[in-house]
């Protein structure tokens, strides 16, 4: 992660929500003061970016390549 921290078994583990038009999800949550784990990855699979809830939990936001939802 871009904070230095390096993935942990039993920690790593989250939730994985499927969004339509990732780029406009992740201005909105930062408008709204939500703190991601990392800036937005894209690669042959699609989009997604990492967020933590109030609790720490981690949630994965993703956005398929070819999105059909």
């Amino acid at each position: 992660m871009p904070d230095g921290r390096q993935q942990e078994p039993r920690v790593w583990n989250r939730i994985v929500l499927l969004v339509q038009d990732l780029p406009a999800r992740i201005a909105y949550l930062k408008n709204q003061g939500v703190h991601f784990r990392n800036e937005m990855e894209v690669g042959p699979g699609g989009r997604q970016i990492q967020v933590e809830d109030p609790d720490g939990n981690l949630i994965e936001l993703f956005e398929p390549a070819r999105a059909t939802l």
